[in-house]
């Protein structure tokens, strides 16, 4: 029996469910669209970041000119850069290994990153070859790096990378601090202190077109080093490349330098934290595209920029996946926001599709079954009966029959009365009637036998 008819409650009744019918179909139709909307948020990026920290080098350096461009060209698709100065490669390794300091992406260049430094930094691209200029002072030409051994050398500021980059180089020759003066300062100060005489030697990571530089180049008394064993470098530091400077390169004019002078140097790359937003790198990889496609000193057109693994710092798989397959469909005609946006929609739009509209053809057929599940009961049992009637003996008696029939009608005397079941359960009766009339004809004809 099917609780007391007296205390319906107006849910059942019009609806034809009970509460805990409703929990039946409800809880696992809610679990099953929870859990597919929780697994289609597996696999959706959050939005990305509007504002990014890149850390680039001292003030009015080339490479902080870097980092404006770099600016320029996202802000074009909305994401606001803060250019933050620093010293240089040295300390954005820091900065960008450091989560406190909240750097998003910074300049670095090979050699300079410790291994232990390079876990959670990816390389986004390779920009370009990063010459290490020898100036020194004197009528003759200095070949190798050994010949400085004894004299006063700048070898870049603490922090500035040149320093971090020179120093085994320095100790490959025999020179250290126990031998030689070694002077930690700024490019700015070793350019004055070279020219005012005060050391005999610089080595400079910055770009040759600094104006400063160029006016060092034009003393009388300070020559470009000529790096006589490049090739010997780059066999025994993995991240050193031999770089040809043929004469009159810098200044056609002045013919600067005034020789086919062979260097060495390393590669800068734009590098990033390892959860930097996948668009962001991809971003950051355009930008290399439009900024460091074309031909440069040292850089063929085309070369750069590139993601050969040129250090302990691994290539970003987001940036290979960019540079291979380009934007997404959405991002080529949509603004960055628009396009992430409907991206989101998209991924939600699954569940929706493959879970909700299926489950919504499905669930009225439940209902149905909940509803009308009793009644289904009830005409099981009345088939029993009828069945057990014709395949008796007609001598049989059929008082347990009646018995039966007895039983499930008290059974819909007692069962909750919903709207949606009145038809039915009036249907039921009917049947029931006709079943037990067919009883009762089986006894009173075994009574006329027995009379």
């Amino acid at each position: 029996m099917d609780g007391n008819p007296e205390r319906i409650s107006r849910f059942e009744e019009f609806t034809g469910l009970t509460w805990r019918g409703l929990a039946l179909i409800a809880v696992p139709s809610l679990a099953l669209i929870i859990g597919s909307f929780w697994l289609a948020a597996q696999f959706m990026e959050p939005m990305p970041p509007h504002r990014i920290v890149l850390a680039t080098g001292p003030e009015g350096s080339a490479v902080h000119a870097l980092g404006q461009r770099y600016r320029a060209v996202l802000a074009k698709s909305g994401i606001t850069v803060e250019v933050r100065a620093t010293r240089g490669p040295g300390e954005n390794v820091e900065l960008l290994a450091g989560r406190a300091a909240g750097v998003d992406a910074a300049f670095l260049a090979a050699g300079t990153v410790p291994a232990e430094r390079a876990q959670g930094i990816v390389n986004v691209s390779n920009l370009l070859y990063a010459p290490l200029w020898g100036l020194t002072r004197g009528a003759a030409d200095v070949t190798s790096v050994a010949e400085l051994r004894g004299r006063r050398i700048a070898v870049g500021a603490p922090g500035s990378g040149l320093d971090v980059a020179l120093a085994p180089l320095l100790a490959a020759n025999g020179i250290s601090a126990d031998n030689t003066t070694l002077l930690r300062l700024t490019g700015d100060e070793a350019m004055r202190a070279l020219a005012e005489g005060k050391v005999d030697a610089v080595f400079h990571g910055e770009g040759p077109l600094s104006r400063q530089f160029q006016e060092t180049l034009l003393l009388p008394e300070v020559r470009l080093m000529n790096f006589r064993r490049a090739d010997a470098y780059t066999r025994r530091f993995a991240h050193i490349v031999r770089l040809d400077l043929p004469e009159g390169t810098l200044d056609l004019a002045r013919n600067i330098p005034d020789r086919d002078v062979e260097l060495i140097g390393t590669t800068a790359m734009i590098a990033a934290r390892a959860d930097l937003h996948p668009t962001v790198i991809g971003l950051l990889v355009e930008g290399a595209r439009e900024i460091h496609g074309g031909k440069g000193i040292f850089e063929k057109r085309g070369e750069f920029p590139h993601l050969a693994p040129v250090d302990d710092v691994p290539v970003s798989a987001a940036a290979v996946q960019y540079a291979r397959e380009g934007p997404s469909f959405l991002r080529r005609y949509l603004p960055l926001w628009l396009a992430d946006w409907l991206q989101r929609a998209f991924t939600l739009a699954i569940p929706l599709v493959a879970v909700v509209l299926p489950l919504m053809k499905v669930l009225p057929a439940a209902i149905q079954f909940m509803t009308r599940r009793l009644l289904y009961t009830g005409y099981a049992d009345l088939r029993r009966v009828e069945h057990r009637l014709h395949t008796r003996d007609p001598a049989a008696p059929v008082d347990d029959l009646v018995q039966e029939l007895n039983r499930i009608e008290d059974w819909l005397a007692g069962m909750r009365k919903s709207i949606f079941r009145a038809s039915e359960l009036y249907t039921l009766r009917v049947h029931l009637r006709v079943v037990r009339e067919a009883v009762l004809a089986r006894a009173q004809a075994r009574g006329s036998r027995t009379d």
